[in-house]
């Protein structure tokens, strides 16, 4: 058998390979952006990121099936690291400003970062509003970073809500599992917390583990109106608690002194990327339309038999009641396939035939939950 110390020198060479070989990735992406500027392309593309991803797995794969003795490294990890790969060369790039509902160490800040990788740029805001405002208007931001599902919440209808009177397409998905976390200044013993700063669905989502754990009746709750905002007045005051995630403990220096508190180990949100850009097909899309049905008997059956009759998926369907006139509705469906695919041009153009109302609001590539 080698000694340690063996093993040591080839991991040391095969390092200074794997350094040349991220800095010879970096010329190439620098080449990239020259290109895309002077064709006045986008730099993040979410059809390539995914077409990246795709590559590296089966690359993984075919090196297990040539050495199956071999110690298979997590697929989520070898993602990550791609990810932080790409977020340093987009940022050599001279990649986009993303814009999300703040302030810094919030959920969707935090999956602003688990999306385009710890180098992005970004601008926290104020309110979901404010992302679709601030890009309507151009300048300070490429792309937002909104909210659209969650597991225990449901549907985030300020997000789609907004989509009514905009302009604006989505441009990728992402899924984000919701870690909430116990946090203070320093140590201290669970009996001993006598305020918690939340928001109010943090609070809610923790409902069962608070009630086993903590003494409640001595504990007071401060709401806030984030994660973020709790987990920074936790530091500031240092009187009480928060409840939030490891990245709010990270950028406002707390402990994590009761790790994923939540009550639901399912716990996920969805977010769109938005913009002004259309992301090309990938062969695995979704598309997000609004349709508007008419006050009739059928109206709901026709609009939804041309996805039966071709065989399309729908993933999501809801129903929010018109602003114009009560007892209309616009559906907001999510469903299989991209608008370019000539099977989905087909059935967009009965949806506009049969409704009182279409809006595309984008096609992109279908995310995973990791």
């Amino acid at each position: 058998m080698k000694d340690l110390s063996y093993y040591r020198q080839e991991i040391d060479g095969l390092d200074r390979d794997i350094v040349r070989m991220i800095l010879r990735r970096a010329d190439l992406a620098h080449e990239i952006g020259r290109v895309k500027r002077d064709r006045n392309e986008t730099v993040y593309r979410p059809d390539r990121e995914k077409e990246v991803y795709q590559n590296v797995q089966a690359i993984a794969e075919s090196y297990y099936q040539e050495k199956p003795d071999s110690t298979r490294f997590p697929s989520e990890a070898l993602q990550s690291i791609y990810r932080e790969l790409m977020s340093g060369t987009i940022y050599l790039e001279g990649g986009p400003i993303v814009a999300y509902m703040g302030p810094e160490g919030s959920f969707s800040h935090m999956a602003t970062v688990q999306r385009f990788g710890s180098s992005v740029r970004s601008l926290p805001l104020p309110t979901i509003t404010d992302v679709f405002r601030t890009l309507e208007a151009g300048g300070e931001a490429t792309f937002g970073m909104v909210p659209v599902d969650n597991t225990t919440g449901g549907s985030v209808m300020t997000t789609l809500d907004a989509f009514l009177e905009s302009g604006l397409k989505i441009y990728a998905e992402h899924f984000s599992r919701i870690q909430q976390h116990l946090l203070y200044h320093d140590e201290i013993a669970l009996d001993d917390i006598r305020r918690i700063y939340s928001i109010r669905i943090g609070q809610e989502q923790c409902r069962d583990w608070l009630a086993a754990h903590l003494n409640l009746r001595e504990v007071e709750f401060v709401e806030t109106n984030s994660t973020a905002a709790a987990a920074r007045l936790a530091a500031e005051r240092k009187d009480g608690a928060a409840i939030g995630s490891n990245l709010a403990a990270e950028l406002y220096n707390l402990r994590i002194i009761a790790r994923s508190i939540q009550d639901s180990t399912n716990n996920i949100t969805r977010f769109w990327v938005i913009g002004n850009e259309q992301c090309k097909p990938t062969g695995d899309d979704k598309t997000s339309v609004i349709v508007g049905v008419h006050d009739r008997p059928g109206s709901l059956f026709s609009i939804l038999d041309p996805f039966h009759m071709a065989g399309i998926n729908l993933t999501k369907i809801e129903s929010r009641i018109t602003r114009r006139n009560y007892g209309e509705y616009n559906f907001y469906i999510d469903f299989q396939g991209h608008f370019e695919d000539p099977h989905i041009a087909d059935i967009l153009r009965k949806l506009e035939e049969r409704s009182s109302f279409l809006k595309i609001l984008g096609s992109y590539p279908a995310a995973k939950v990791l």
